[in-house]
């Protein structure tokens, strides 16, 4: 089953508006730039939970990179990656507390089937802590039992700072969880 890799963006700092062309469409779509990678307009949601929703809807039939950007009145912004586009106009040139070249990667488990639950051990950490393999990484758990919209804040601000995470959806809400690159499976 796909899963939705995401870049989840709260400052502007971390992107740049300008507008795109694809080779199958004739008209021009708003995007905004990460780095080199170019991302178009996909949807606009009214909160985190319809944002969360799709999410899990669109990597049941697709396999897109995607970007979401929070607005100012906690609504949402859903960026598809276009590979074959190009610039029509901008980037818009404002001033940038900080370079563009975009956050980490955080992965949406939407589903217990996407990854497998265990308890790792870390050269930093005296007792194992439980954590999700998804990929042959494993992602421990950061913190449990949050809201979606707390649970893509938190996340937005770890990516932000270059750690890979992931979002896993529990039965008590959203779990936010980061990847631990030096980490071993434990038995318990």
């Amino acid at each position: 089953m796909p899963v939705a890799a995401c870049k989840l963006l709260t400052y502007k700092g971390q992107y740049s508006k300008c507008h795109i062309k694809v080779p199958d469409l004739e008209t021009k779509l708003p995007a905004i730039k990460i780095g080199k990678q170019l991302y178009s307009l996909f949807r606009r949601f009214e909160d985190a939970d319809a944002a969360m929703k799709a999410f899990q809807k669109l990597v049941q039939t697709k396999d897109d990179e995607l970007a979401l950007t929070k607005q100012s009145n906690n609504r949402y912004i859903m960026w598809a990656l276009e590979n074959d586009a190009h610039i029509l106009k901008g980037p818009r040139q404002t001033q940038r507390p900080w370079p563009t070249h975009g956050p980490a990667t955080c992965f949406i488990l939407g589903d217990a089937q996407q990854y497998h639950q265990c308890y790792i051990t870390v050269p930093d950490l005296a007792k194992p802590t439980i954590a999700v393999q998804y990929n042959q990484k494993f992602y421990s758990v950061y913190q449990p039992e949050l809201s979606t919209a707390e649970a893509l804040d938190l996340a937005a601000q770890l990516t932000w700072r270059g750690n890979d995470s992931a979002i896993v959806s529990t039965s008590k809400g959203y779990a936010v969880c980061v990847w631990e690159p030096e980490a071993s499976e434990t038995i318990q």
